[in-house]
């Protein structure tokens, strides 16, 4: 695998210890959860919308809108907790795995870190939003959705990769221990 040598979606229990391991796990399936909610309203308007994904499209002259745009949007709450619960995974994995993760850190935050930057940003422009304070490029541009304020959470990532750096790594005493003591 590029960058790891860990599988993205198991809690790699021999190379891992449980703890770690589930936020890792946690962290990966939120960011995938994150990425297919621009994949599958940008497919499903693809067919559905003759081509015509963002507002400022043009339908495709090959074939006519066989449902009326737009379909799929996706509503900011969503975009906003499944980025926040993968950053926050993220960042403990870093932040209490220290130098056992420590091969694993540039994959963890290219991936957790620049898909919580890019696919909010570009789940924001899907539609335009009243509300909304900022707006797309040019004369033709159009207020884009909440979708935004999940970006910023990307330096969590980068936080618990600086500060878990030398950190000793998470033992498997102190992991029974905290399950006993909850």
């Amino acid at each position: 695998m590029p960058f790891s040598s860990l599988h993205p979606l198991r809690t790699n229990a021999r190379a891992l210890p449980r703890t770690l391991g589930v936020l890792r796990l946690v962290a990966m399936v939120a960011t995938i959860a994150t990425a297919l909610q621009w994949i599958v309203p940008a497919g499903a308007r693809l067919i559905f919308n003759a081509g015509r994904v963002y507002y400022s499209n043009e339908p495709f002259s090959l074939w006519g809108e066989v449902l009326p745009w737009p379909v799929l949007s996706v509503p900011a709450w969503m975009t906003i907790s499944t980025v926040t619960i993968a950053c926050v995974a993220a960042f403990l994995y870093l932040l209490l795995g220290g130098t056992q993760v420590r091969k694993d850190v540039p994959f963890t935050v290219i991936v957790v870190g620049g898909f919580a930057v890019l696919f909010p940003l570009a789940i924001a422009t899907f539609d335009p939003d009243p509300t909304g304070v900022i707006s797309t490029p040019g004369p033709d541009g159009y207020p884009i959705g909440w979708h935004w304020l999940a970006s910023p959470l990307s330096l969590l990532v980068v936080l618990g990769a600086i500060l878990g750096r030398n950190r000793r790594p998470l033992s498997s005493e102190q992991t029974r221990g905290a399950r006993v003591a909850s």
